[in-house]
């Protein structure tokens, strides 16, 4: 919730603007660093309304009273525009699709202060231990930074005393140690050297509250840090591993100087608290041999994930998207600072027939197996999940069989031919969508049916094995995924003829303008194996996401483009209920779009770091 400043009221985290007041919401820290012989920031800095930009976007939080907010207090200030675009965003996405960026060949640096540049370099491998920057300025007496606000965050060492878990204390060392090497570059490692600047976020991952640059031009001495970890650590250290003790002692003393040999010896110490697996039996697959009829075709297959009471909302790394060699939707090419492992997976789904359908013709499915393995470090989970979506076509009560027909035949062959642990091959994806086709082709020949009598389907389908995702697609139905670092992301292409024209080459405006632009392309049932060539790619999540699987009476109009921060950014948070959210997706589709049928399934996969695996 974001409670508002001016009168207190509790708003929802996509609002921008308070609902009770209608002031504006989002909030930013002020890092103010004054030039030679200018001296702090002060009232008479601001306008009478208390705005610090000449621009009045951004105006002191309390200007009343602005006497009482310059000193110890950290100065904040409200964006008045927060529609607007943030200022650095081009510049952050460059940096981001290129985290090697030099600011000094890129025109978009030159006018940003050389004090941003470490939070726009290092948001892509290290947030969130690196605060957001979001607007950074210079006046002839000062350079001003706009930050997220972390000042009521938990110190470090409060939260060292607090939580007594040698695991948990040992991450927090190796995390240091990452954003030590990490800082180097930018002269920013005394960050590290300062108490005030270590913060915990609610889910006690380490993260810094500012980032200090100093005059060095060469990285500190390794000592530094272990004589901080001595000083802020305190008594506190007795509860760490003899030889992590003996460690930091050798460290503060300048006898050890490798910082990889410091790494290691904290991954060894991790590794001594080893897991005791504690396998949890499946559920059992559906019964396969239901007759299939027209008249009793429900949407009633769902079956959620167990909700584990596991969250994290840990990212400490980004993943950039690129067409893969294929054109089968979008590649993640991760960049990963920390190993990750799953700590949260649910999953909804639910299926409506729209305002203008008389028979809902999608069909849709859910599994989720979990392993649950558990030792002195907490849980551990491991994951299989299937989760199918087919919309039907071809007259009344075909679609619905077709649909259905789809599901049930890729969940019974993946089911015999998917029990390692692994996800399964190309080939075996392919023959059990061949096997879904053909199953449906055959009724089609045994019927004689043709043209639009033919019965067919579209079909998403991805499959999970812990953070590996394979996502097979045939037709228009579509498959999203969404995360804080890249938002909402179209991992298919529909298989219709605008975009085959756009494939070629042809201008998307032209490639549409075709009376036939929306005709699928490519379908389950209508036509043979040979006729058939399904999208099939392979995924790693590298941090928190939420995948979107929904049939076109969801995603026409753009419609999900159009309402990421009401309808979609909120439910990555593991406290949003995604039973909740499916069911105001149904409502967003029925109120602006409502034509067609309307199938969603959210997947919702959680995140942490996994000390384990460092030296695995």
């Amino acid at each position: 919730m974001l409670t508002c400043p001016f009168c207190e009221f509790d708003n929802t985290n996509s609002q921008r603007f308070c609902k009770r007041c209608g002031q504006p919401l989002q909030r930013w820290r002020v890092i103010d660093i004054p030039k030679a012989g200018a001296g702090a920031i002060a009232p008479g800095d601001l306008d009478p309304e208390g705005y610090l930009d000449c621009d009045r976007r951004y105006r002191l939080m309390s200007p009343s009273d602005s006497q009482t907010s310059f000193g110890a207090t950290p100065l904040v200030v409200i964006d008045c525009h927060p529609e607007s675009d943030a200022p650095l965003q081009a510049l952050q996405s460059d940096w981001l699709e290129t985290p090697a960026l030099d600011p000094a060949e890129h025109p978009l640096a030159a006018t940003v202060p050389p004090e941003a540049y470490p939070y726009l370099a290092l948001q892509a491998d290290y947030f969130p231990a690196v605060p957001e920057l979001h607007h950074a300025w210079q006046t002839p007496q000062r350079t001003l930074l706009l930050i997220e606000d972390r000042s009521v965050w938990l110190p470090l060492a409060a939260g060292w005393a607090a939580i007594d878990d040698p695991l948990q204390h040992l991450q927090w060392l190796f995390e240091t140690t990452l954003l030590w090497q990490a800082l180097a570059p930018w002269q920013g490692q005394a960050t590290l050297l300062t108490p005030q600047r270590l913060a915990l976020n609610e889910h006690n991952l380490l993260c810094l509250t500012q980032i200090d640059q100093g005059p060095n031009l060469s990285p500190l001495p390794l000592e530094a840090l272990g004589q901080m970890w001595q000083s802020t650590l305190g008594t506190g250290q007795s509860r760490l591993p003899p030889k992590v003790q003996t460690l930091i002692s050798h460290l503060a003393e300048g006898q050890l100087s490798d910082l990889d040999q410091v790494q290691d010896t904290l991954a060894e110490a991790a590794q001594a608290y080893s897991p005791t697996a504690v396998e949890v039996s499946p559920p059992s697959w559906p019964d396969p041999d239901e007759e299939i009829t027209a008249s009793d075709l429900e949407p009633d297959l769902e079956l959620s994930a167990a909700d584990l009471d596991l969250e994290a909302d840990a990212v400490f790394d980004t993943q950039e998207l690129t067409d893969d060699d294929d054109g089968n939707g979008l590649m993640e090419t991760p960049t990963m600072v920390l190993p990750m492992k799953l700590a949260h997976l649910d999953d909804a789904g639910q299926s409506h027939v729209g305002q203008q359908r008389h028979h809902n013709e999608d069909w849709f499915f859910t599994q989720t197996q979990l392993q649950k393995v558990s030792g002195p470090q907490g849980n551990v989970l491991r994951s299989k999940g299937l989760y199918i979506l087919c919309d039907g076509m071809g007259g009344h009560a075909s679609g619905e069989v077709a649909s259905q027909l789809a599901v049930r035949t890729l969940r019974d062959y993946l089911t015999q031919h998917w029990s390692s642990d692994r996800l399964p091959d190309h080939d075996t994806l392919a023959k059990a969508v061949f096997t879904a086709n053909q199953t449906i082709f055959d009724i089609n020949q045994a019927n004689a049916t043709s043209g639009v009598g033919r019965m067919g389907t579209t079909l998403v389908m991805v499959l999970l094995h812990n953070l590996d995702i394979a996502v097979v697609h045939v037709g228009d139905s579509r498959l999203y995924s969404y995360n804080k670092r890249m938002g909402l992301r179209q991992l298919t292409l529909d298989h219709e003829v605008g975009q085959r024209e756009i494939n070629r080459g042809v201008e998307p405006a032209i490639a549409y303008a075709r009376p036939d632009a929306y005709q699928l392309t490519q379908a389950l049932g209508p036509r043979g194996e040979e006729d058939l060539v399904p999208s099939i790619a392979y995924h790693e999540l590298t941090e928190d996401t939420l995948l979107i699987l929904c049939s076109d009476g969801l995603s026409d109009n753009d419609l999900l483009e159009r309402h990421i921060d009401t309808h979609i950014a909120g439910l990555l948070s593991s406290k949003a209920n995604l039973e909740t959210g499916v069911a105001q997706l149904t409502d967003l589709a029925n109120e602006k779009n409502g034509h067609d049928n309307i199938t969603t399934i959210l997947v919702r996969v959680k995140l942490q770091p996994d000390m384990l695996s460092i030296t695995g």
